[in-house]
């Protein structure tokens, strides 16, 4: 029977906090990383409440991030808090896994901020993978909000309230940390957030409440990791854009994004994956999400998994 497992490892100088699920058959099975989104939003708490069946057919890792969830910590170097150091992180984090696993390359998933970090990671690493899933696919996050703005106005502008609500916040690029804040509701109010229907963030709020993994403190560790984590990258994020920096891939590549999602909308993610060179390249939209339709469509995600991750079987890609 399979146990769950929480491991520190060392990664990029300080300690990290994964969990794996294993068992007699660990080393035959294919590996699976999932690298979170944020930055900071830590899932080890919530995240076997809606993939649990992924363990069956994987060894499936979930990651705490540095300065995220269990991975916080008081006197992390704000210096080590770049988009670069958490690309660093993961490539290590997958040599550390193959080691201990004894594999030679693993599945990758990225969500959100977690797709900006591991489609680079991949980039850099191809050698390290069979494949990537990139889950709302971050591309260039000043763009996406200009986009989304405009996409939002358009379809309320018959609602006065909403529509004049959106034009007194003005067009992005905005300074104010509050302008996004404010932009983010009204993209929750309108469906088009984190996710399109309410039920996924229940199961999640009722997930970290009751979690088993993260006692009280941690639940502590988990609010401030979130705060500290977007205060030192969000200048860095929001001038970050993967458009011509990450245009060839060696590895089979999927993008799974919902139909209703305005935080990576599909009108500035899809033209990159349609110009991106990869070996294999295939786009799957969930027509019942928004911005988590790994969370939205758990059945959905775990069946898109499930069929295309079988590059293991092929032995060495030949790319």
């Amino acid at each position: 029977m399979a146990k769950t497992y929480l491991k520190k490892w060392l990664i990029g100088g300080v300690d990290q906090w994964i969990m794996i699920q294993e068992d007699h058959t660990s080393e035959a099975k294919p590996v699976l990383l999932f690298v979170h989104g944020g930055p900071g939003s830590a899932q080890i708490s919530y995240i076997n409440s809606f993939h649990e069946e992924l363990n069956r057919d994987f060894t499936v890792v979930h990651w705490d991030q540095r300065g995220a969830g269990l991975s916080y910590q008081n006197n992390l170097p704000n210096t080590s808090m770049t988009i670069q150091q958490f690309i660093e992180d993961t490539i290590e984090l997958t040599e550390k896994i193959l080691s201990y696993l004894g594999q030679s390359k693993l599945y990758i998933a990225g969500y959100s901020w977690g797709s900006l970090i591991a489609i680079q990671a991949v980039h850099k690493r191809p050698d390290l993978y069979h494949a990537y899933y990139g889950i709302s696919q971050v591309v260039d996050v000043l763009k996406e909000d200009i986009v989304s703005y405009d996409l939002l106005l358009k379809k309320y502008h018959r609602n006065r309230l909403f529509a004049w609500c959106l034009r007194l916040l003005t067009p992005p690029p905005w300074k104010r940390l509050s302008a996004h804040a404010l932009f983010s509701l009204y993209k929750e109010l309108g469906s088009v957030g984190l996710t399109h229907k309410w039920k996924p963030l229940l199961q999640m709020l009722h997930s970290f409440i009751f979690s088993k993994e993260y006692q009280l403190k941690d639940k502590w560790k988990f609010l401030k990791g979130q705060k500290f984590s977007q205060d030192m990258l969000w200048d860095e994020l929001m001038n970050e854009s993967i458009e011509y920096r990450v245009s060839t891939i060696l590895i089979p590549c999927y993008f799974i994004i919902g139909e209703y999602d305005m935080i990576t909308p599909a009108a500035v993610s899809k033209p990159y994956v349609e110009q991106l060179k990869a070996p294999i390249k295939e786009w799957f939209t969930f027509k019942e999400s928004a911005h988590s339709p790994h969370l939205e469509e758990p059945e959905e995600f775990i069946r898109t998994i499930k069929k295309t991750a079988v590059h293991h079987l092929q032995g060495k890609l030949d790319l």
